[in-house]
């Protein structure tokens, strides 16, 4: 039995090496790994040489995508539980990036950490996220579906080779093209700046009459304006939740 066994954990090595692809990016190496996270994405890690060391790191996607979806990773109590995690890996946070310093010699074992502590923060959204933010998606779900609109969950892959998720995606139809709508529950310049560099991503792999709504919480009455603005300057489309009603009969249509 034990023979069979490793002839499957060598396909299984084998499958890990053929899945994983590398490409050079100016002065790193882009490593995309079979690994996913919890959007469906393929994990990456940047690997640059510095004299007999070589840096790894995340570019700052980790910590970034749990800020996009509306976790705030900087409180007290989630900075000291990121920094439980990354310790067990011996991976440190150096602003937004998770960076693990290793060798030539070393460089599988701590390659693999990496990978393990982008697991383990990524999980944290399950953990740790205020359910104010389920709450605001599972709102924009009852009323999408009260309305009458059809959507469906896509996954994009754009210039820089990311794979983008939506989790609302309207097909186009006779009357309107593809739109695609986005839950913002915090919408604060952090989030604005995601949903800019997403949907620029992938704007030239889309329709060019594809439209992006980006739904904002203004239940708190926090005034938005100068990221509406923003958002506008870039071809795309913000609404307010409160003012939801003035776009339903194009997203229905």
């Amino acid at each position: 039995m034990i023979e069979q066994i490793i002839k499957l954990t060598e396909k299984y090595h084998n499958w890990i090496s053929e899945s994983t692809t590398l490409r050079e990016i100016e002065n790193c190496v882009e490593i995309t790994t079979p690994f996913l996270d919890r959007h469906n994405d393929m994990m990456q890690i940047f690997a640059t040489v510095a004299g007999d060391e070589i840096i790894l790191s995340d570019d700052g996607y980790t910590i970034e995508d749990l800020e996009f979806c509306g976790f705030n990773v900087n409180t007290s109590s989630r900075s000291i539980l990121i920094e439980q995690n990354l310790n067990g890996f011996g991976v440190k946070r150096k602003g937004n990036d998770l960076v693990a310093r290793t060798t030539a010699q070393n460089f599988a074992l701590n390659m693999h950490n990496l990978l393990q502590a982008m697991i383990a923060i990524d999980d944290l959204y399950y953990l740790a996220t205020p359910s104010r933010v389920s709450r605001f998606d599972a709102d924009l779900v009852t009323w999408l579906n009260d309305s009458g609109i059809s959507f469906d969950s896509k996954n994009f892959k754009g210039r820089t080779g990311y794979n983008v998720d939506y989790k609302y995606v309207i097909p186009p139809s006779g009357k309107m093209p593809e739109r695609m709508l986005l839950a913002i529950d915090n919408p604060d310049r952090s989030a604005v700046e995601q949903v800019a560099f997403r949907w620029l991503d992938i704007r030239d792999e889309r329709p060019s009459d594809a439209r992006l709504y980006p739904i904002l919480n203004d239940a708190q009455s926090i005034s938005v304006v100068r990221e509406m603005d923003a958002l506008r300057s870039h071809e795309i489309n913000p609404v307010l939740w409160s003012e939801r009603e003035s776009v339903r009969e194009e997203l229905a249509a």
